[in-house]
């Protein structure tokens, strides 16, 4: 998404609003989602050479629950803040240097997407998971699966919390 900076000279303050799409591929996400629709709106103020970018992004993307496998929607809701400048002389690291006559918000609009995604991805924060036996989806059934597989070496730390009398 380009803001022509021009419309800038004559005003104090452009809104934009848009939707686009923001490529997924290369987030090692567990999904199959390539990319997903954001939707744009906000404001760009001049202030001397400096251009001020205020807005807000809303999503909804597909990810793959870490527990269980399911997939389930992850909205998305970010606040997007940044200063682009005309002048090289600025040595800010915050500040991005528009060399163009029109500023490009794709790279932060992709930036904040990425960064809104969490890394451990729950379709809920209870899940349940799967059973680690036999598979099933702890969340819809229970099972009987015995969880008695403990390690020979870790079996006495079994009763740290219930000391039994040793005789």
């Amino acid at each position: 998404m380009k803001i022509d900076i021009h419309d800038l000279a004559n005003k104090s303050e452009v809104t934009f609003e848009s939707e686009q799409a923001v490529s997924l591929l290369g987030l090692n996400l567990s999904s199959n989602a390539q990319s997903c629709l954001v939707s744009i709106a906000g404001t760009v103020t001049k202030k001397g050479n400096r251009y001020l970018v205020r807005g807000d992004i809303a999503s909804t993307i597909k990810l793959l629950c870490d527990r269980c496998t399911n997939e389930f929607e992850y909205p998305i809701h970010e606040e997007l803040y940044k200063e682009f400048s005309t002048d090289f002389n600025e040595e800010d690291e915050d500040i991005i240097h528009v060399t163009q006559s029109s500023i490009d918000l794709s790279d932060i609009i992709a930036e904040a997407v990425c960064l809104s995604i969490p890394m451990k991805c729950l379709c809920r924060e209870d899940c349940k998971g799967i059973c680690n036996v036999c598979g099933q989806d702890l969340n819809e059934h229970t099972c009987c699966c015995q969880n008695a597989d403990i390690d020979s070496r870790l079996e006495k730390l079994k009763n740290i919390f219930h000391p039994q009398s040793e005789e």
